[in-house]
Parts: structure tokens; sequence; C-alpha cells
């Protein structure tokens, strides 16, 4: 599903690209349920909670591209932003149910980043969208949560901030639609092995008093 998205997005088939964003998180929802015996029923609720509101903001974040005005397109992205910090709270309820606590470097990283992106998304003035910024501080929070844990947990968390990060610095940097094609083959890569790696890594429960550690030692 990960691979359709991506050639759909490359090749502007603008269908295609719809309907297989739109199904890669029911596909892994419908994953969780039907595995749903390996874990327990609350991890497996906040799972497909997750990952409904993800399609919901895919819906939204599809639709303001289509919108007719600056203003209707704002209002979608606040929407899609919304869905998809159901999405967030859901991965860092569970990190934070397996153990993750955060440290400083990834923090740091994680945060130098998202004030970096800051600027370059308002141009070093105005004011930045106040929706728009909650979210980016729940992708911050999950991503920096994510770099504590497992192999498969910490590359989905930076897959995940690489995603968002190449959205705003290609709408600023992007000229050509060329360049448009390659920035969304990137985007739509990264997104989908990121959520793909963060449902399948947070799927069951772990008990690990450090996790850094116990994969490096594996």
């Amino acid at each position: 599903m990960a691979v359709l998205t991506t050639a759909a997005s490359v090749t502007g088939r603008e269908r295609s690209h719809l309907a297989t964003k739109l199904l890669l998180a029911p596909t892994l929802a419908a994953g969780v349920v039907a595995t749903r015996g390996e874990r327990s029923a609350a991890r497996s609720a906040t799972l497909v909670a997750a990952l409904a509101g993800s399609a919901m903001g895919d819906w939204f974040m599809n639709a303001s591209g289509r919108a007719a005005s600056v203003e209707g397109r704002r209002l979608l992205m606040r929407r899609g932003a919304g869905a998809f910090a159901v999405q967030q709270i859901g991965l860092v309820r569970l990190m934070l149910a397996d153990g993750a606590r955060p440290r400083a470097v990834p923090s740091t990283i994680v945060g130098g980043t998202l004030a970096g992106l800051a600027v370059v998304d308002t141009g070093g003035a105005g004011h930045p969208d106040p929706v728009l910024t909650a979210y980016g501080m729940l992708l911050g929070s999950m991503s920096a949560l994510a770099l504590t844990q497992r192999r498969t947990v910490a590359l989905g968390g930076g897959l995940f901030l690489l995603s968002d990060a190449t959205i705003i610095l290609g709408e600023h940097l992007v000229k050509t639609p060329r360049q448009r094609a390659v920035v969304s083959g990137i985007v739509m890569s990264t997104y989908a092995a990121a959520l793909a790696l963060l449902v399948h890594g947070l799927r069951d429960e772990h008990v690990h008093p450090d996790p850094v550690t116990e994969d490096a030692t594996a």
C-alpha cells in the first residue's frame, strides 16, 4: 500500500494517489483489529482511534489542496491538524505506557528542527497559526519520545518528522512541477513508512527498562 501510494503521487495520478493514501490508515487499522487477541483491548482501541484520526487527517489535507480560496484551504488544514492530533495523542499515550520518557538529546534535536521549520514557515516574521502550531508541538513530542525507543519506533518517529518537514520546505522552495512531484514522492514515502513502522512497533506491550540499551546489545 505504501509503495502504491508513493508511486501514484510521483506519477501524478491524482485519483490513484487519493485512493491509496486514504486506504493506508484503514488497512493498518484492519491489521490491528485482526490481531486484537495478541494485545489488550485498550491498546487495540488506542491504535484504532489513532489510525481513525490519521484517515480523517489525510482526507482533510487532500481536500485543502483543492480549496478554491486561501481561507478555505487554511480551514481544512486546521481540521486536518485536529484529526492528526488524535493520531499523535494516541501514539504518545502508547509510548508513555511502554515507559518512554523525554530525554535531553532527542528533545533538543526535535526542538531545534521545529524551531527552524517555524522560521521558514513564517519567513522570520508574522504570527504562526495556533492550531497548526499546537499540532507541531504534538508531533514534536511524539517524535522526541519515539527516538528514545526501540529501533522500529525510533525510525518511525524520525521519518514522521522528516515527512512534515519536507511538506513545509517544499511549500517554500519548490518551483517547478518536476520538483513538486519529487517532493510529493518523498513526503508520501516517508509518511507511509513512518505510520507503518509506528503501528507495527507499538502494537504490542513492551516492558523494557532501557529500550535503547537493549536494542544496542541485542
